[in-house]
C-alpha cells in the first residue's frame, strides 16, 4: 500500500491523491488519518486517483465519502479518477456514484475540481 498526495499546481487547494493497493480492515485507521492530513494541508479540491488501487473495503468507503462531505463543507469539491470497474462497482451498489463524479482520466478530473 502507497498512498501519496500531489499538487495539481504549486500553490493551489488542488491535491491529487494517489491511492494504491488495498484499503481493508488492516490499514484503515491509517487511511483515515492520511486522507485527514491532506485536508490538514490545506487541501480543499480533491482528485482521488484510484489507477493503482485493488480494494476498497466499506470501511473504506466509508471514510472516502467522510472526505467527499468534508470536502463539500469546507467549500470544496472531491471527485474520483481512474477507478477500476471493481472500484466503480462498489460505489453503485450503494448509489454513491450518483453523488461522487467519476472521471475516466486525471487532466478531465482536476478541471472538474
Amino acid at each position: 500500500m502507497a498512498w501519496r498526495v500531489n499538487e495539481a499546481e504549486p500553490g493551489s487547494e488542488v491535491a491529487v491523491v494517489e491511492l494504491e493497493g488495498i484499503v481493508d480492515s488492516t490499514n484503515l485507521e491509517d487511511f483515515f488519518a492520511f486522507i485527514n492530513s491532506v485536508f490538514k494541508r490545506g487541501f480543499r479540491r480533491i482528485v482521488l486517483d484510484m489507477e493503482f488501487a485493488s480494494y476498497l473495503s466499506s470501511g473504506g468507503l466509508s471514510v472516502v465519502i467522510d472526505a467527499y462531505k468534508r470536502a463539500e463543507r469546507e467549500g470544496g469539491k472531491l471527485v474520483i479518477a481512474r477507478a477500476s470497474d471493481m472500484i466503480r462497482d462498489l460505489f453503485e451498489v450503494v448509489q454513491f456514484d450518483k453523488i461522487i463524479e467519476f472521471h475516466e482520466n486525471l487532466d478531465e478530473a482536476i478541471a472538474a475540481v
